[in-house]
């Protein structure tokens, strides 16, 4: 009777172990690695934001308005940036951390201070964007100081609650407006002592020769960057986050942004005032 010829084990063993190491291959070939693994299993998903303000869906003139900061815009940058659909959601700077932790949102764009709680209660990625508020006001009457404003009619933007708190702090009326063009419009025609924004938007603006008579200003106060934070355990969000920003944080486009705010805001004010002036 003939004998069945089997392989020496050695063989068998070097067959299962080949066998096993192109499985793990593959898998890992399959597999998201590192930064891009939040972002491969978001594409073509939502990704919700939270965000401290957000425009009414429309005006009752049907105006648009440059906003006050770039929160949105940053937010819209990072789900563009990571193939995903933008879910914007009403989140309080003050509930951001407790919003992260609870899940309700994926991450926040916001405005935070060096000692800024959600710099505590969150994995958070810088953006390049920090400046201390400050004010416009007429050159040829200018307050001398921030303790000046006591009393005085302050016009801030709906978006700039942290503008809005710090003239209320310093006991002057503040008149909320819907956009800074509003806002800036009414020193010029006196309704308001002076508008209060971030100083770096305001910088390029005062270069402008029409806004020289309104350009008198203050040393800018309490400084926040612009941050986007995500909770502490999602590093891989926070990387897929820094990817996504990669093109859009450099000094050069910020300073893009800010001549490009100070122009559209320019320019509406403008429109605005020529068209209040016509009436």
């Amino acid at each position: 009777m003939a004998r069945l010829h089997r392989p020496p084990l050695f063989l068998a063993a070097i067959f299962v172990a080949a066998m096993a190491g192109a499985l793990a291959a593959t898998l890992l070939l399959l597999a998201p690695r590192g930064a891009d693994a939040h972002a491969n299993t978001q594409v073509g998903g939502t990704l919700r934001i939270g965000i401290g303000w957000l425009p009414p869906p429309e005006t009752p003139d049907m105006r648009l308005y440059a906003e006050e900061g770039f929160d949105l815009d940053l937010a819209a940058e990072i789900a563009r940036g990571m193939g995903v659909r933008p879910e914007f959601i009403l989140v309080a700077p003050d509930d951001a951390a407790q919003a992260l932790a609870a899940g309700e949102v994926d991450l926040v764009v916001a405005r935070a201070g060096a000692g800024d709680g959600l710099r505590r209660g969150a994995r958070i990625v810088e953006t390049g964007f920090e400046s201390g508020l400050s004010i416009a006001m007429r050159s040829d009457r200018p307050l001398a100081s921030w303790a000046d404003l006591k009393g005085r009619v302050v016009c801030a933007s709906e978006a700039n609650r942290h503008g809005r708190d710090l003239a209320q702090r310093l006991g002057a009326t503040v008149k909320v407006e819907r956009a800074p063009a509003v806002a800036l419009m009414q020193v010029r025609t006196g309704e308001c002592d002076a508008a209060i924004h971030d100083r770096v938007l305001l910088d390029p603006l005062f270069t402008k020769l029409s806004w020289q008579k309104f350009s008198a200003t203050l040393p800018a106060l309490e400084p926040t960057s612009l941050v986007v934070a995500v909770s502490p355990g999602n590093a891989d969000l926070a990387q897929a986050v820094t990817g996504a920003l990669k093109d859009e944080t450099s000094p050069e486009r910020w300073r893009q942004r800010r001549e490009k705010w100070a122009s559209t805001v320019s320019f509406e004010v403008y429109r605005d005032q020529v068209a209040a002036d016509c009436h």
